[in-house]
């Protein structure tokens, strides 16, 4: 996982995974493993789609797809010492990791020890920046929050 270290970020000094954009007519698998390694020096393959989340805020929406990587080389790195510090996060502990959000525990739980495939909306409610997340069990329809 990456620790965004921007104070700008809602996420800031807090554990999530890398990620990033897509580039014009990039596949996301390509954008995914770019991005990894971008951020973390990392080199991901065999990679499968477990998730779609979408993330809602003021003024800002962004829809992620989490993946999913059956084959990881190289060596961690912080590759944007700038921007964020890459971490090993051990899954076993992750339920008393204070830095690590409590939507990313819950859907990280989902995808992989339920290996279950996860559609889920997070929001940052003002004013109070307070965060609310659900996951959508298969077939069910999605409601505002």
């Amino acid at each position: 996982m990456i620790q965004k270290l921007n104070p700008a970020y809602k996420t800031f000094q807090k554990y999530i995974p890398p990620g990033g954009h897509v580039e014009f007519s990039e596949k996301l698998e390509e954008a995914c493993a770019r991005e990894v390694e971008e951020e973390t020096g990392l080199i991901v393959s065999n990679l499968e789609l477990k998730g779609v989340v979408t993330f809602l805020r003021e003024e800002y929406h962004s829809v992620c797809f989490f993946f999913v990587a059956r084959k990881v080389e190289g060596e961690l790195a912080s590759n944007e010492p700038d921007k964020q510090s890459s971490h090993w996060i051990d899954l076993d502990g992750i339920d008393n990791n204070a830095k690590v959000p409590g939507y990313h525990k819950d859907f990280l739980k989902y995808m992989l020890t339920e290996n279950k495939f996860l559609n889920a909306r997070v929001e940052w409610l003002s004013p109070d920046d307070r965060v609310e997340w659900t996951i959508m069990e298969p077939n069910q329809l999605v409601t505002p929050l």
